[in-house]
């Protein structure tokens, strides 16, 4: 039986969607997946996502416990109800393999609503896959994007607590086209110190010290007691964007229990815009450095392996 901390992107896939695969679809995915099923652009086969988004907003009281517009306002209410209690109800409540099942039908369909609202609201165009629920969303900017795989992602153990859906929709969708060289300097400094076992007082001391010109660290940073909590050995604090924007990056304290993760805050001269979370192993360290002024490169152990990561201000590189 699969146990709660079982629960990634993989093992969500296999066990409650892989079973709903057409057969040749399981057969050979990868002669489906980047393939367009509706080449002929036939509109009614668009309208089959159209009109699973507006049910999906219709039913949204029930699933959801308040009501979702199909605009930006409704991907933030959406995001922030998806936590773990919901999810773990909605599959005590379902089976899997069970196409009529609770969870099935709303990650589908959510994902249905994610995309619909950036066809309708950002200038999206849908592309669609088999099954319908894997379709893309190709965007004004450039890239395609799959709504499915990001609740996929957003609801794994690792994830689903830091309601990610709503890091994804900004750095995706809303601020796509946002440029860090046109924000104001947070620093002229081309590097700065670390600070070991911060406190929460020690960070404020910092932070007047040595960054006067951030203004505030602002919503969405963890509050003082969350900070303490988090016990972070070292903090580092990496200027990137020509001073522009600021990385500041640790590893939270590691248990047996629970693993640390490596979390990369990004700051602006307004304060936190987002923080990006990477899971890694216990008492293993980590190491970062900037590699261009727009990439961070994170190396962290994961699974008893070394796992690299390049990121950027709007997402991984």
């Amino acid at each position: 039986m699969t146990t709660p901390a079982s629960l990634t992107a993989e093992t969500l896939m296999a066990r409650w969607f892989w079973p709903l695969y057409p057969p040749d679809v399981r057969d050979a995915p990868f002669l489906h997946r980047d393939v367009d099923a509706n080449p002929g652009q036939n509109p009614a086969l668009y309208q089959q996502l159209t009109a699973i988004a507006e049910q999906f907003t219709q039913n949204a009281e029930a699933l959801l416990g308040a009501p979702l517009s199909l605009d930006d306002a409704g991907v933030a209410t959406l995001a922030q109800r998806l936590d773990r209690a919901r999810r773990d109800r909605w599959m005590a409540e379902s089976a899997p393999g069970d196409p009529r099942g609770v969870f099935f039908n709303a990650v589908i369909h959510a994902a249905c609503f994610l995309g619909e609202v950036m066809v309708r609201r950002h200038g999206g165009r849908w592309e669609l896959r088999r099954p319908l629920w894997e379709s893309v969303v190709h965007r004004p900017s450039g890239g395609a994007v799959s709504p499915f795989h990001w609740l996929l992602k957003g609801l794994a153990d690792d994830a689903v607590d830091a309601h990610p859906l709503a890091v994804r929709w900004r750095l995706h969708v809303l601020q796509p086209n946002r440029d860090p060289r046109d924000l104001a300097t947070v620093t002229s400094a081309k590097s700065l110190p670390k600070l070991k076992e911060p406190t929460y007082d020690l960070f404020v001391k910092y932070l007047h010290t040595h960054l006067p010109g951030l203004r505030d660290v602002g919503e969405g940073f963890p509050s003082a007691q969350a900070f303490t909590e988090k016990r972070y050995a070292v903090l580092s604090f990496t200027p990137m964007a020509s001073g522009r924007l600021l990385a500041l990056h640790g590893q939270t304290h590691s248990t047996d229990a629970q693993p640390g993760v490596v979390e990369i805050h990004w700051l602006t001269a307004e304060g936190h815009d987002h923080t990006d979370s990477i899971p890694s192993d216990h008492g293993v360290p980590y190491f970062a450095r900037a590699v261009t002024d727009e990439i961070l490169e994170v190396t962290v152990g994961w699974q008893k392996k070394p796992h690299t990561h390049r990121l950027t201000f709007r997402g991984h590189a």
